[in-house]
């Protein structure tokens, strides 16, 4: 009698522990399934972020950019999702929804993904149906300077900007803006983002001194090339260690001159709306021949982006071109687990520069001051040999300009933060 219910207690032990082994599987599927929302969700939302739905005046309304099918954030979400595997297999279906009843400037998206067919191994004894999970993610872009709950909520700056100031027309006012229209909203609904540009520096040779014949339609893409000042300013918080990657001249500004550490190093300044870069000003176009600034630009885009020298796949992360545009982590990645890893969140060559308008063409010489109208978000791929900045554009945002002089709040998108508000 021992024997017989020891034997048939086994039975049911064992029965219990294999069916622990298909639960066990079913909530990693959860989670995974989770994941896969949240991710989505966040990608959707940098979407609204970027494309003008959280500004003031509303440039872009949300059901061009979300309709639940089609439209950019859906399909960022629906990419993000593909990208994130429940039990190693992309998940079944992936449903968008962007409500229009979400608050003014705050809107956000909802993102239920779902993976049917579950491998099981001993439930199916006694059950013969397929078994699925879904899970559901909201993310909303939240800009807190238009917080319905919470007005006069904390304003929206910029710090840590590049030195580099990009012009915001071909040849420097005589062509049609590439980036930013007169009324500051983001020109040609925001088509250059996720497109490549390589910025090079604007020199005396470069800039015209008299009105040219009328400039062609500007192109569905911005020029392959783009102008830029070399900017002068206070000197950095903080820089890197002399030790790390190509950082050997970093640290080595001297008061006046500290174009190439603000390049690899963090500068504590806050730009704001409608300010003026130029004599005077606590920024300035560093005027010295393009021969030294090249020599400068180098050492600091090396140090920032940890490239072992100039060129391309030399240990700097890299940036896919096309929407969604993904980063790869290079091989000199500061953080070791993200070193050669497809799809990383974050990287040091993701930086934000200020855009500027020429006032007129013959003044666009680094001596008049210029008003910024906007900033850039590049990925910057590398430097060249001759000082030149290959880069992919990640994100744009315009001013407002009825707020001159306060932060960037945006009359194209605004410089929000995303974030996850429900599961």
């Amino acid at each position: 009698m021992t024997l017989l219910i020891v034997a048939v207690s086994m039975f049911a032990m064992l029965s219990m522990a294999v069916l622990a082994l298909d639960v066990v599987s079913l909530y990693v599927a959860k989670d995974q399934a989770q994941e896969a929302a949240d991710a989505a969700a966040l990608a959707g939302a940098e979407v609204l972020e970027l494309s003008g739905t959280t500004s003031v005046p509303l440039s872009v309304p949300l059901s061009s950019v979300c309709n639940g099918s089609s439209a950019k954030a859906d399909l960022w979400a629906q990419a993000v999702a593909a990208q994130n595997h429940i039990v190693g297999v992309s998940p079944t279906t992936v449903t968008t929804l962007c409500p229009t009843s979400a608050p003014a400037h705050n809107p956000y998206i909802r993102v239920t993904v779902s993976r049917g067919g579950l491998p099981t191994f001993f439930s199916r004894i006694w059950s013969g149906g397929a078994i699925s999970v879904s899970a559901t993610a909201s993310a909303e872009a939240y800009n807190p300077s238009f917080d319905a709950a919470n007005p006069g909520g904390p304003p929206i700056q910029i710090h840590g900007v590049k030195p580099w100031l990009v012009s915001n027309c071909n040849m420097c006012g005589l062509a049609e803006p590439l980036y930013f229209d007169s009324n500051y909203a983001i020109a040609r609904g925001g088509s250059f983002i996720g497109q490549p540009v390589t910025l090079t520096l604007i020199t005396s040779s470069t800039v015209p001194t008299v009105p040219g014949p009328p400039a062609p339609p500007a192109p569905p893409l911005p020029s392959p090339t783009a102008q830029f000042y070399a900017l002068d300013g206070p000197a950095p918080l903080y820089c890197p260690s002399s030790s790390a990657v190509s950082c050997g001249q970093i640290g080595t500004g001297t008061p006046g001159l500290n174009y190439h550490d603000n390049i690899a190093c963090e500068n504590g300044f806050n730009f704001s709306n409608g300010q003026l870069v130029g004599p005077g000003q606590t920024w300035w176009v560093d005027t010295r021949s393009a021969g030294n600034l090249h020599a400068r630009t180098i050492p600091g885009t090396t140090c920032l982006i940890h490239a072992d020298t100039v060129g391309s796949g030399l240990g700097q992360d890299s940036f896919t071109v096309g929407l969604p545009v993904t980063i790869t982590g290079g091989y000199n990645n500061p953080n070791p687990s993200l070193r050669l890893v497809d799809g990383i969140h974050r990287s040091d060559s993701v930086v934000t520069v200020p855009v500027f308008n020429c006032p007129s063409v013959g003044t666009c010489d680094g001596t008049a001051q210029l008003p910024i109208v906007g900033f850039l978000q590049l990925g910057i791929q590398d430097v060249t040999a001759t000082g030149d900045l290959d880069a992919v554009i990640l994100n744009a945002a315009g001013l407002d300009p009825a707020s001159t002089g306060t932060p960037i709040t945006g009359a194209g998108a605004s410089p929000v933060p995303v974030r996850l508000i429900h599961q």
